[in-house]
């Protein structure tokens, strides 16, 4: 492998140009750290695969018929455009936050997105859980999403996230591949201690968001303990205690990551061991008591739920395992790029009123919304939060994971199928489905129905975030790429404005305290296998786990502190971005 490194760091540039033909989207992400060449080499039992990343240059992810690295280059965004896109975007955000003193309806939790009633719902619940265990740090950098594509020897699973540097993409392949590798072990005599590992493996990695959901129960257990007794009963105090306890001791910074796993295993337990007391009713009802907004109690409900989803997911990677040897034999782990960042609009004087008449050619409407806009400056001075959205340094628009993946979808050439890269048939069983970490965001939503071309993801949270952009399109693309763009674009902006508009009609804005649910992403009652009973097995085998010193090195230093979507004024927002379990 160093005889490899080394013979292609001295051939970047032939490398760039020879190898790696298919699908020019993935470009460098220009602000990584620099590196010279990374390879990464793992072996599996029908696998050998090179990783390699070749900074400073923008280049195809697999093997292409280009022939220059000058046709790599993208295609910049009109700036017509981008003002045509984003205004209506910074002016809804604007009325949302103005609108937020409003009484805003509360948002029903989520009816399950997985019931595991087919087959297709435990395999798509396995592609959600494979991206959540790897969205490992709070912020929004490390939102994932896969995708299962199928050659005809093996099963790829396409992997991308929002801002992962190409070291830190290297670091999430290996802790897939080990995950991968550790079910392909699997066997019903060896299940707890599969499935130890796993645990193990997934808690190491994801330490620095474990690590808050674990200060998250401590604070506000505390909280909820100040209760009067007429609040809460002696037996909910007592439950309260003993989850603040084995909470605080899990909340240990300095712990070695032996001693996190175990303790956090044992937070784990007593969460779920928590939702089986006559106690959860009470629970479940203060969380609920407030009509939505965030209390200390629907706080501790969240981050316990986000916690113990963790441990529920590795019964569906265990499920999936038992339902498909495929998956977990003949595979391949592929990292995409994540995409360089872009300015949004010039920083400006940009005003509401001039933002609302350009968004209608309708003289008599446009003259009727200013006059609202100019009365909601009441409610909060619109000019100012788009004027200090537009001037922040941090707004600089990304592309979300699951565009990266569905742009690696469209833009392979030759998927190994005659029939085109969206045929079924270049899909694990067949299903057109992009897992993800997180329920999708609002523009990520209009952007799939812009698509239209079958590609399935998440249900959408509705959530507004305005650093989101489409994918590159590159110059050997040619025009009707670039007119794609652009007519993607135009569509998306119909249900951006209708959304503005209702805003200013209502005075009521559409947003969540959480990007997450707290809902099962399965259904226990189901009717291809995953019965409660084996959910009481999985526990059982869990409560016997003894939890050994993790096989991933994970040092929590080296994950950054993300505010999530850089342009947001509110910098304490919650980003808590993936499904959960319900427990009260």
């Amino acid at each position: 492998m160093r005889d490899l490194c080394s013979s292609f760091a001295s051939h970047v540039d032939s490398f760039e140009t020879q190898t790696r033909k298919k699908g020019p989207w993935s470009a460098f992400n220009r602000h990584s750290t620099p590196v010279t060449l990374c390879c990464n080499s793992k072996h599996t039992k029908n696998n050998t695969e090179t990783f390699i990343h070749v900074p400073g240059r923008t280049m195809p992810y697999l093997d292409s018929g280009v022939a220059s690295t000058e046709a790599l280059e993208p295609v910049e965004l009109r700036w017509s455009v981008r003002k045509r896109f984003y205004e209506p975007i910074v002016l809804l955000q604007a009325l949302t936050r103005a609108c937020m003193h409003n009484h805003v309806q509360k948002v029903l939790e989520h009816t399950p997105e997985v019931t595991f009633q087919t087959s297709q719902q435990l395999f798509r619940s396995f592609l959600n859980n494979l991206a959540q265990i790897c969205d490992n740090d709070r912020g929004g950098k490390t939102v994932t999403a896969v995708v299962a594509i199928q050659y005809p020897d093996h099963v790829q699973y396409r992997f991308a996230s929002n801002q992962r540097t190409a070291n830190e993409l290297a670091s999430m392949k290996t802790f897939i591949k080990n995950i991968l590798e550790s079910l392909a072990t699997w066997t019903k005599a060896a299940s707890r201690t599969v499935e130890d590992v796993i645990l193990r493996e997934i808690i190491a990695f994801n330490r620095p968001r474990l690590q808050l959901y674990v200060r998250a129960i401590c604070s506000h257990s505390q909280e909820c303990l100040k209760a009067p007794a007429e609040v809460i009963t002696t037996q909910v105090r007592e439950e309260l205690k003993n989850l603040l306890n084995l909470a605080l001791k899990a909340d240990d910074r300095e712990l070695e990551e032996a001693a996190f796993c175990e303790n956090c295993t044992k937070l784990m337990l007593s969460v779920k061991a928590l939702s089986k007391t006559e106690a959860h009713k009470v629970l479940r009802d203060k969380a609920n008591a407030h009509d939505g907004q965030a209390t200390s109690w629907s706080e501790l409900r969240h981050a316990s739920g986000r916690l113990l989803s963790y441990f529920q997911g590795v019964k569906i990677l265990v499920e999936a395992r038992k339902y498909w040897d495929t998956l977990f034999y003949e595979f391949k782990v592929v990292s995409i790029l994540s995409s360089d960042a872009i300015q949004a609009l010039p920083r400006n004087n940009l005003t509401a009123e001039a933002i609302m008449g350009r968004m209608t050619r309708d003289p008599e409407r446009g003259s009727a919304y200013k006059r609202r806009v100019q009365e909601l400056q009441h409610f909060g001075d619109l000019d100012h939060t788009i004027q200090a959205q537009v001037r922040n340094k941090c707004f600089l628009p990304i592309v979300h994971a699951e565009a990266i993946v569905h742009q690696s979808i469209i833009s392979d050439p030759d998927p190994g199928s005659e029939l085109g890269s969206l045929h079924p048939s270049n899909f694990f069983n067949g299903d057109k489905y992009i897992g993800c970490s997180k329920p999708t965001c609002r523009l990520c939503h209009y952007y799939f129905e812009a698509c239209a071309d079958g590609i399935q993801v998440r249900q959408t949270h509705r959530n507004l975030y305005p650093n989101w952009r489409v994918p590159d399109v590159y110059q050997h693309e040619g025009e009707e790429a670039v007119k794609k763009r652009e007519n993607i674009i135009n569509k998306m902006l119909v249900p951006i404005r209708e959304d503005t508009f209702r805003t200013i009609d209502d005075k009521i804005p559409e947003r969540r305290p959480h990007d997450s649910n707290t809902d099962p992403t399965y259904d226990h009652a189901t009717s291809v296998g995953y019965m409660e009973e084996i959910h009481e097995r999985l526990l059982e085998g869990m409560g016997q786990l003894s939890i050994q010193d993790g096989e991933t090195d994970d040092d929590s230093s080296k994950f950054c502190d993300s505010q999530g979507d850089l342009a947001e004024v509110d910098e304490d927002d919650d980003d808590d971005d993936e499904g959960g379990v319900r427990l009260f």
